[in-house]
């Protein structure tokens, strides 16, 4: 033992400088941490700039109590000519558009036009699966493929038979249904069994209100905020040219940027043009102004204590992070609603330079607000 001890001595000596400064180090950070918390109690622009990613690029709103607390923009929408984003600059939210078609199913279940356990064949009667229930796509439960691009670049593209000119294209909801009845893959489990995300699951819903309501998806949905008295409407639409529209990017290590707006930007000969899974474009304000709405209907503990399900499209708790949340974006753009319903707080952030940088700084900053 005293062998042991003498040893620990002589190390101790060899590596007391470096030691002594790794030990200071680790007090300075403790310090700054103690202190960043103690001060931390209200919002202050300067903090919560300075925990964003390095050079972020895109808007930022926060509300507290239902009310805004913090809206900024940062950056270029496009970089071709500099046009800054602004407050009405909207952004391809993603997978965020799971949470408005979630909703969108409710109502019309509410409504009686549809009930969650009826068959998807019943309204979509190309759509080749029996067992599959409206429910199954809600839930993720429909064990679909998890990527419609990859089943369409797969059956599609690499089929020698069709015409490049006809590959050239813009693909639709319709095209994806037509695959799936001609195709009819192989589901991963039988529907209800188990859960897996599957992007195609939101598409066919898509398809299924349009069907089921006469109505095309861009028509419905204002529809549905003109009956809600919103005052904002969100912008459905597969065309590159929308007013004001923010053009996605992506950060590559070189630090020069990429346009990345949809699959011919990634070396494809055709783009997406469907709608469920992306095209519903939004600034972060009126994003801030969905999640306060779609907060009642939440239950937060529920959500903590089982951090494997999730609620209207894709909300989950963040066990390492301590909050709630739903991510979603598209080629270059990537957008995030962050629920801290501890102080009130929800936060969304958009950017359209994607970087891949993780907003767990911000996360820990907000939590502190009180």
């Amino acid at each position: 033992m005293n062998g042991d001890l003498a040893t620990i001595m002589i190390s101790s000596k060899k590596t007391n400088k470096l030691g002594l400064k790794s030990n200071l180090t680790h007090l300075i950070s403790f310090l700054i941490i103690i202190s960043f918390s103690l001060q931390a109690k209200k919002l202050n622009t300067d903090s919560l700039k300075a925990n964003l990613p390095v050079n972020f690029n895109g808007q930022i709103a926060i509300k507290k109590n239902t009310q805004f607390v913090f809206k900024e923009n940062f950056g270029y929408k496009e970089q071709t000519y500099g046009t800054e984003i602004n407050d009405s600059t909207l952004f391809n939210v993603g997978e965020i558009s799971h949470t408005f078609i979630h909703y969108f199913i409710k109502h019309l279940v509410t409504l009686r036009q549809i009930k969650i356990s009826d068959p998807v064949n019943k309204y979509l009667t190309d759509f080749p699966y029996d067992s599959i229930q409206i429910q199954h796509l809600v839930n993720h439960q429909s064990g679909l493929p998890k990527d419609y691009i990859r089943l369409y670049h797969k059956k599609v593209f690499n089929n020698m038979d069709i015409k490049i000119k006809d590959k050239e294209k813009l693909f639709d909801n319709e095209d994806i249904l037509y695959l799936l009845s001609r195709v009819k893959p192989k589901l991963l489990f039988n529907p209800g069994d188990s859960m897996a995300y599957s992007n195609i699951d939101y598409l066919l819903l898509v398809s299924l209100i349009e069907k089921v309501t006469f109505t095309p998806f861009p028509d419905f949905v204002a529809k549905i905020f003109r009956h809600q008295n919103f005052i904002f409407t969100p912008l459905v639409s597969i065309l590159d040219t929308i007013p004001n529209k923010a053009m996605g990017y992506r950060l590559f290590e070189d630090e020069t940027t990429g346009l990345f707006e949809n699959l011919s930007s990634y070396g494809f000969n055709y783009d997406d043009g469907t709608t469920g899974n992306q095209h519903l474009y939004l600034s972060a304000t009126n994003l801030a102004l969905w999640a306060q709405f779609i907060s009642d209907d939440i239950n937060f503990e529920y959500l903590k204590e089982n951090p494997s399900r999730s609620f209207m499209g894709g909300i989950k708790y963040n066990n390492e992070l301590g909050v709630t949340e739903k991510e979603g974006g598209f080629g270059g753009t990537y957008s995030k609603i962050i629920f801290i319903p501890e102080n009130g707080i929800i936060a969304v952030v958009i950017s359209n330079i994607y970087t891949g940088e993780k907003l767990d700084q911000l996360v820990n900053y907000l939590k502190l607000i009180d």
